[in-house]
């Protein structure tokens, strides 16, 4: 099974457990439409529709409530076999299950909060032009050597300043560098400050002076191209766009509760870090 088939079939699960509450092997009611009934288990119309839009399967097509309806029935038949064999008993089993379970309640939680914030084209024609402003107006080109040590960037550097040519020092240094690579219409706000600051006073065909340090280490870099940026228009990109605030939105909303929940740890342990990604 996937990890798509197990987020589904974890709803039905749950109340496998000899120690759960709920005994039912589905948990939805079974009060209106019966899609189908399995070994005994009748089985909501409801399911079958939420497995149909997980699979983008159309419900009034034949063919493919045919699929939705097979697919449904293979999570209850392993429900089944689930509940008959008692793997619940095993601890490490009922974890698994359950992290699965607030995995998909997170996740399918925090689509239905998106749902929940409209966001207007003017908000989305805001961002879009802050982006297309920080893009800025090229695409680079560019080969570097990406050096852990400052002492060995430097040494690559001076060979450059000495007049030879970057591509023999690429080659003279690229099995000692951190990373040895060519990069193509990158624009400048895919790069780390520095180098877009670099770029944007060098001609192609230029190669840094002095090593450049970033986050990631210490770059000996050669610009082989700049070329004209023209960003897609606004509505092509809009759905994208609105994917991207309202992630970020998500985020915020998330981080909100972390701020504002209390959550305790045994003695001993540590907190995670705000840098740590917890995000569903």
């Amino acid at each position: 099974m996937n990890k798509y088939t197990i987020a589904l079939c974890v709803g039905a699960l749950a109340g496998c457990s000899g120690n759960a509450p709920e005994q039912r092997l589905i948990q939805l009611p079974t009060d209106g439409p019966i899609a189908e009934t399995v070994n005994g288990t009748p089985v909501p119309q409801s399911l079958l529709e939420a497995v149909a839009r997980g699979r983008n399967l159309q419900l009034d097509k034949p063919e493919q409530r045919e699929q939705a309806l097979k697919l449904t029935t293979d999570f209850v038949l392993m429900a089944q076999a689930v509940k008959r064999e008692n793997f619940f008993a095993d601890t490490r089993f009922a974890a698994d299950i359950e992290a699965a379970r607030l995995k998909a309640i997170a996740e399918t939680g925090m689509a239905a909060l998106e749902k929940q914030t409209p966001i207007g084209d003017e908000v989305l024609k805001a961002q879009y032009d802050s982006e297309v402003g920080h893009a800025g107006k090229f695409e680079y080109d560019f080969t570097q050597l990406l050096f852990a040590d400052e002492a060995e960037a430097l040494r690559a550097q001076e060979e450059l300043l000495a007049g030879r040519p970057f591509a023999q020092v690429f080659e003279a240094w690229r099995g000692k560098a951190k990373q040895a690579k060519a990069f193509n219409r990158i624009r400048a706000d895919q790069l780390p400050a520095p180098l877009a600051q670099a770029f944007a006073q060098m001609t192609a065909g230029d190669a840094t002076k002095v090593p450049l340090k970033t986050d990631f280490g210490w770059h000996v870099v050669h610009l082989d191209a700049t070329k004209p940026f023209a960003p897609p228009p606004f509505e092509q990109v809009r759905e994208n766009i609105r994917a991207a605030v309202l992630l970020k939105a998500g985020q915020a909303r998330l981080e909100k509760m972390r701020e504002q929940a209390k959550v305790e740890y045994p003695p001993g342990t540590a907190a995670p870090t705000k840098s740590a990604d917890s995000k569903p």
